[in-house]
């Protein structure tokens, strides 16, 4: 129940791309043609569920007992680049296309690194960011294709989702649902 919880938070009510901006200016330009990035997702899921959990067991295992837990960030880019250019050698010896898509990975790893209590969630919180940023690029394409492109149409969607995203978090809400009790 927990993990279905946790989904839904980190993909629709704390989208990373909506709440964080992980992505946003890339899942906009994406969404133009949404098909150029679906064919590296399941590169991005791949290198971002195993750095994270590499990026966690070193974070916890090793710098935390040596008091150097600052530098996680520093450790986590390194293991993800080199887990990601492995990965992006093979996608493209293959199938002969590049599959590479680093801002957006490599910030959901550290989001799920810093969010993660355990490397179990850890993992699912990066691999839910991820998630979050496909199911973005469908919701502005099919805004797109609604607003016949129009940018600025499109901007102001965007800006209604966040509104709506976060109606419940207003003060002013709170204060009211609280004297309702």
């Amino acid at each position: 129940m927990i993990l279905v919880l946790e989904f839904f938070y980190y993909v629709f009510f704390a989208s990373a791309v909506f709440v964080y901006g992980i992505g946003m200016n890339r899942a906009f330009m994406i969404s133009e043609h949404p098909r150029k990035l679906f064919n590296g997702a399941l590169k991005m899921f791949i290198s971002v569920s195993s750095s994270t959990a590499i990026s966690y067991l070193v974070a916890d295992r090793i710098l935390l007992h040596v008091h150097m837990t600052e530098v996680y960030p520093l450790v986590a880019v390194l293991i993800f680049s080199s887990i990601s250019i492995f990965i992006e050698s093979v996608v493209r010896i293959t199938t002969k296309k590049s599959a590479s898509e680093y801002t957006v990975s490599i910030l959901s790893v550290l989001l799920g690194i810093s969010e993660g209590a355990s490397i179990l969630e850890a993992v699912l919180i990066s691999c839910f960011c991820i998630f979050a940023f496909l199911i973005s690029i469908f919701v502005l394409y099919m805004i797109r294709k609604k607003f016949s492109n129009k940018v600025g149409l499109v901007l102001i969607s965007i800006s209604i989702i966040l509104l709506a995203l976060h109606f419940v978090n207003v003060s002013w809400f709170s204060y009211v649902g609280g004297m309702l009790q």
